[in-house]
């Protein structure tokens, strides 16, 4: 059955919350495997090189270009705020392991986002779980710069694939 955000995510048979065909953990016990497995996902040279791309994307974000944006990232996110929402993960573990990345990813796409939601018939459905991750996790960073987001982007630019 479903989770709601779509078909990606659901319960399996042993009562684990599964997410892009990832098994994230048992909602009952909140173990860390949930968080490893997807600090493992977000740091697979797959991803890595998702992010590579976003960034360029994104830096600066041109509307013009919308259709372009790779969502891979935004996926992710979006699937790590179904997790972190419904309970499955700990949140000072989730916390620990995607505060920074969540919030500057957020920034950097949230016109993006908004531009997709308006596209979309202001579907704020869309993204919603990414955003509502971003939002709860902000208190560590309340106000990202505009030279942090341009700093962030040109690491994530640079990151280093095998």
């Amino acid at each position: 059955s479903g989770l709601g955000g779509g078909d990606e995510a659901f319960w399996d048979g042993d009562g684990d919350i599964c997410i892009m065909g990832f098994r994230v953990c048992c909602p009952v016990s909140k173990e860390i495997g949930g968080e490893i497995t997807l600090v493992k996902r977000f740091d697979s040279n797959e991803m890595k090189q998702a992010r590579k791309v976003l960034a360029g994307q994104l830096d600066p974000y041109d509307s013009t270009k919308h259709d372009e944006i790779d969502e891979a990232v935004l996926n992710f996110f979006e699937d790590v705020g179904i997790a972190y929402g419904c309970g499955c993960l700990d949140k000072k573990l989730a916390a620990s392991s995607f505060n920074y990345y969540a919030n500057h990813w957020w920034a950097a796409a949230e016109g993006y986002v908004n531009q997709e939601r308006r596209d979309k018939g202001a579907d704020s459905s869309l993204f919603a779980d990414f955003q509502a991750l971003a939002n709860s996790m902000q208190a560590s960073d309340p106000k990202i710069t505009a030279d942090a987001l341009k700093k962030f982007l040109d690491d994530e630019k640079r990151i280093k694939t095998y």
